[in-house]
């Protein structure tokens, strides 16, 4: 004789090692996009014994030690280093500029960008320097 059973078996799915791989992915896309703010060019910063903490910037003006503008990770001549901050200055709602200028850059290129930033137009700048 055949007996029926009344409880019947229930599919049951496990969620726990998807909900590690979520919280991973999250973790690890949360690293990388702060990573992602400084530029990937080289700069050895001149020290400071007093540094603050600069506003948010926009636009951030590199100079290596070859005296090599950048804008971004865009290399920019100097020629064009004008109409291309007019440029960026349209697209952004304020227009703070960090200058990261190596220490073994001129310092007559970190004046011609300071100068090339009152010209464009953008009077708010910071200089980057190292802790």
């Amino acid at each position: 004789m055949k007996f029926k059973t009344r409880l019947k078996p229930k599919a049951f799915i496990d969620i726990t090692s998807l909900i590690d791989l979520v919280f991973l992915l999250v973790a690890f896309f949360m690293v990388t996009s702060t990573i992602g703010r400084e530029s990937s060019i080289t700069i050895h910063l001149p020290k400071a014994f007093q540094t603050a903490e600069s506003p948010k910037e926009n636009i951030i003006v590199s100079v290596n030690e070859n005296n090599r503008i950048f804008i971004g990770n865009a290399e920019v001549t100097k020629e064009d280093f004008i109409s291309t901050l007019k440029q960026k200055k349209e697209n952004l709602e304020s227009w703070d500029v960090l200058i990261r200028g190596d220490r073994k850059a001129n310092y007559e290129t970190i004046v011609f960008i300071m100068d090339s930033l009152n010209q464009a137009g953008i009077a708010g700048f910071s200089i980057a320097t190292e802790d």
